[in-house]
């Protein structure tokens, strides 16, 4: 669900026509949610609020920026507005980031919590988004692939305005000395370029409904899901110490 990102930069930089600078600047304000999720935690922690309702918000806040590009994506998108999902999901990646290890901290042996720390961060920082990105990668392009070859079919001489733009790029290309071959490829260059955008547009607004409904069946889950207490007091290294040294009893004890 992190890697749901990529709609904040394939719209950045189709719709809007951005460079890779202005899209690695909307990064810096990951900083922003990392810091308003990390005093929600520690709001969250005096006021010893359950862990699951902290998961569930993870996920409700990665699903509020699935939610805002799913209404902000458009033809004439603003830029300054783009800020705004990418700092809700630092949030919601900052609350399950840090509760995961709150988590193994109470549940897990301490003996354990050193790999425990080591296995968390292969996963966070190698495994998942590797997963991540080329899960919402590879069915970004399958999809826009798929509205590309719909929309295309509307886009022939039956369609005026189509028509229309077409012979106005061909022949503003022939104006400017190109031959008549060259000014069609441009021209239908052109009109490809314009189904391209469209569909990229449409293709963002699909997945990030699905994120929507991912985010809000894993908050349900984390919520649903029993949550058992452990008792740890036997893990310590005093009890593993008289376990081993005291003789057991005629009861088997």
């Amino acid at each position: 669900l992190n890697s749901s990102q990529l709609f904040v930069n394939v719209f950045v930089g189709v719709g809007m026509k951005c460079d890779n600078l202005q899209v690695a600047e909307l990064g810096n304000w990951t900083l922003v949610g990392y810091f308003i999720g990390l005093v929600f935690a520690v709001f969250a922690s005096a006021k010893h609020i359950h862990l699951k309702w902290l998961f569930s918000m993870g996920f409700v806040f990665i699903g509020l920026a699935a939610l805002y590009m799913y209404f902000e994506v458009q033809s004439d998108g603003m830029y300054q507005r783009m800020k705004w999902p990418v700092i809700s999901r630092a949030t919601g990646m900052m609350l399950l980031y840090s509760l995961t290890a709150v988590y193994a901290n109470q549940r897990m042996p301490y003996r354990l919590m050193s790999t425990w720390v080591c296995i968390m961060l292969t996963v966070r920082m190698v495994i998942a988004p590797g997963i991540g990105s080329a899960l919402y990668t590879n069915v970004f392009q399958h999809r826009q692939q798929y509205y590309i070859t719909r929309y295309a079919q509307e886009y022939d001489r039956m369609n005026q305005p189509v028509a229309s733009n077409y012979d106005q790029t061909a022949r503003g290309m022939m104006y400017q000395g190109k031959s008549e071959t060259e000014a069609q490829q441009m021209a239908s260059i052109s009109t490809k370029g314009k189904v391209q955008v469209q569909a990229t547009l449409v293709t963002i607004k699909e997945m990030a409904g699905w994120t929507i409904y991912a985010c809000l069946i894993c908050a349900l889950i984390v919520v649903v899901v029993p949550w058992p207490k452990r008792d740890i007091s036997r893990d310590t290294k005093e009890w593993l110490t008289h376990k081993v040294l005291s003789p057991p009893s005629w009861r088997g004890e």
